[in-house]
């Protein structure tokens, strides 16, 4: 199905029913966030008798995008629920109600199609991109505040415009919200933000590091370290691309302990491709940009040992 028949029977399905529930990932980011509180608002100002709700509760790192939605909702079948920005059904934060009609709207490799309608296109930088390509096929209305939230998910996504999956329509969206009288100073300001307790995080990472000589660094994030320096987990997000600014590094993973011991892992590569390790690992993403969850420190000792002979590997060949 083209992409304009698959958007046509979404914006159809959409005003049809009277109750849309949308929901993202777990573990949400900018993009998320944004993605999923601006389709909100706009499904809110363009039918203002349906019921709308954003399912789950927004992280307090993020919550400058937007609040939790505190509207009380028990998903029913006959609800339309919309998954943005969650390329796996098991990351969907919240539960889908068993036999919903579901639409996925997503940017990320297609893998798991768990939508009766997937509109999937990995050459979107953001999910937040394709909210605004939706609002523009739909002709919804696009305030200011819907603008803001968009324009946090892309720049949140493409880390303020630096990595490659920034194109020449990205530019373009952007400035068009930039046009809608958004404070862009502010948001980029925002997605910068590094509090007191962050910054002992920012140290920590940097003193406790490891470079490889093939440009692979890595570090494990201990969950004590969240109470010791007055963080919630989650809140570690915004310190995932600060390796990458190294000049020696290449490539570079984040093992985060979880409130349950296992470890969540961060994949991230200036040009080499990382997603092949971590869906060894039953993870997966972006080839520059994945994630993965393992069970312990022998298993971390493994994901580092098989991203080192994939740089190794790679590089011989450049």
């Amino acid at each position: 199905m083209k992409t304009s028949a698959i958007v046509s029977a979404i914006t159809q399905s959409i005003a049809k029913m009277d109750r849309i529930l949308v929901y993202r990932h777990t573990n949400p980011d900018p993009d998320a966030i944004g993605a999923q509180f601006g389709l909100v608002a706009l499904l809110k100002t363009a039918y203002p008798e349906k019921f709308v709700v954003a399912m789950a509760p927004v992280p307090g790192h993020l919550a400058w995008i937007n609040q939790t939605d505190q509207q009380s909702v028990t998903p029913q079948a006959t609800d339309l629920v919309i998954i943005v920005d969650c390329a796996n059904h098991e990351r969907i934060a919240e539960t889908v109600p068993t036999d919903a009609f579901v639409i996925k709207i997503d940017h990320h490799p297609n893998h798991d199609p768990y939508g009766q309608l997937n509109w999937v296109d990995e050459t979107y930088s953001s999910c937040s991109e394709m909210i605004y390509e939706l609002a523009q096929a739909a002709a919804f209305s696009l305030t200011s505040a819907v603008a803001a939230k968009l324009y946090a998910g892309i720049i949140g996504d493409t880390v303020r415009f630096s990595v490659p999956e920034t194109s020449a329509r990205t530019l373009k969206i952007a400035s068009e919200l930039a046009a809608s009288g958004i404070d862009l100073a502010a948001i980029s300001h925002r997605e910068m933000d590094l509090t007191p307790a962050l910054s002992k995080l920012y140290g920590y990472v940097l003193s406790a590091q490891k470079i490889e000589a093939c440009g692979l660094a890595h570090v494990v994030i201990p969950q004590h370290l969240f109470a010791d320096f007055g963080l919630a987990y989650g809140d570690e997000d915004a310190i995932v691309s600060l390796l990458g600014n190294l000049t020696v590094v290449k490539v570079w993973l984040l093992f985060i302990e979880t409130p349950q011991g296992q470890y969540r892992v961060h994949f991230r590569s200036k040009a080499i491709n990382v997603n092949t390790v971590a869906k060894k690992f039953n993870g997966g993403g972006h080839p520059l940009a994945s994630g993965a969850f393992v069970p312990d420190l022998a298993t971390v000792r493994q994901v580092i040992e098989q991203m080192q002979a994939q740089v190794v590997a790679q590089s011989a060949m450049n």
